[in-house]
């Protein structure tokens, strides 16, 4: 609430008309009704002097003082002179109304600087408000980002769970390939032994001379037959079905081609073979078993071993390969390399 007139001792409500002294000592509120003046016919209110200020002025024709009531009469001169008590700049009532200023004015400027803050906390807000727009569109663009990261990461889990069902049905091939190559290498294995031994079977009637010289106009059955003659063998024309010399494994081997004979039957080769000693050449000539091709490299390889490891006799029955180490140990048959390896 604005005050109290000081003409009428009312408060001064916000909706009525009102005046204010502009005097630096008063500054007294008035109803504007109460000092009989319209706010229309005022050119300056803010150079308005009440009629306490007034009255100290010089004496002058003071007919139209306007502080009395619009029923009363007009006051003689002498009157005039005389004032009021409520108009009185002395008292309680100036020292409160010079309180209620002072209020109004700190009143006033703390109006003011709240305004003050209130302009810089819309300033600040207006800023924040920018920021968190940007921060909006920004937090947009980070979404869709995240989004579409989100897509690329679903589509490599999905791609990733595709690639461990093939990596497992391809593991289940592979081991069934494994599986069927082990089966395989087994039957191969076996074949190759049943076919080492049909093709040695094959040769069981025959016999090879090795180290026999070459002539360019020889006669094979003169020498198989000379052979028999000498090592007191009984073999007859009938008894000798084929007789050719076979091509050298070594090609750069300085011996000559090895003669095979095919004989009628595997026993007159094992009487011919036991009625060997040597031959009467210029040069030793050996009658052994005809040996496959495998029989072969692997008496070569046993004789080899045999000798490291200082095994006494290596011979061949049958187109089998026996070594022995001296006369008191057992005969051992070699079926294949790996046994050479773990001869002691």
């Amino acid at each position: 609430m604005p005050g109290s007139c000081a003409a009428c001792n009312k408060a001064v409500l916000v909706t009525q008309k009102r005046l204010k002294c502009s005097s630096v000592v008063c500054s007294l509120l008035y109803h504007s009704e109460c000092v009989n003046c319209d706010d229309s016919s005022l050119t300056n209110r803010a150079t308005w002097v009440c009629p306490q200020c007034a009255v100290r002025k010089p004496k002058r024709d003071n007919t139209n003082t306007p502080i009395r009531s619009q029923g009363q009469k007009q006051q003689s001169p002498d009157n005039a002179s005389v004032s009021s008590p409520l108009l009185s700049t002395d008292g309680p009532v100036c020292d409160f109304m010079k309180e209620i200023r002072l209020l109004r004015q700190e009143i006033k400027e703390q109006f003011a600087n709240q305004r003050a803050c209130l302009d810089k906390f819309d300033a600040k807000l207006s800023d924040v408000q920018k920021e968190v727009k940007d921060l909006g569109g920004k937090f947009n663009g980070l979404k869709k980002d995240v989004d579409e990261l989100t897509k690329s990461v679903q589509f490599l889990s999905d791609t990733h769970d595709e690639q461990i069902g093939l990596n497992d049905e391809v593991k289940k091939s592979l081991s069934n390939l494994n599986s069927e190559n082990q089966n395989l290498r087994s039957q191969i294995f076996v074949l190759e032994g049943k076919m080492d031994q049909l093709e040695q079977q094959a040769r069981d009637c025959n016999v090879e001379l090795q180290c026999v010289p070459e002539n360019k106009n020889e006669n094979i059955l003169t020498i198989v037959q000379q052979m028999a003659t000498i090592v007191a063998c009984d073999l007859s024309d009938q008894n000798i079905l084929s007789y050719h010399r076979v091509p050298k494994v070594d090609s750069k081997s300085q011996r000559p081609r090895s003669i095979v004979v095919k004989l009628s039957s595997p026993r007159i080769r094992d009487d011919l073979l036991a009625s060997v000693k040597f031959a009467g050449l210029n040069s030793p000539v050996y009658v052994v078993e005809h040996l496959s091709l495998k029989n072969k490299k692997l008496h070569a390889a046993t004789r080899l071993a045999a000798k490291e490891k200082k095994y006494e006799f290596v011979w061949i029955r049958n187109g089998r390969v026996f070594v022995r180490k001296n006369h008191e140990s057992a005969a051992l048959w070699i079926k294949n390399v790996d046994i050479l390896k773990n001869l002691q």
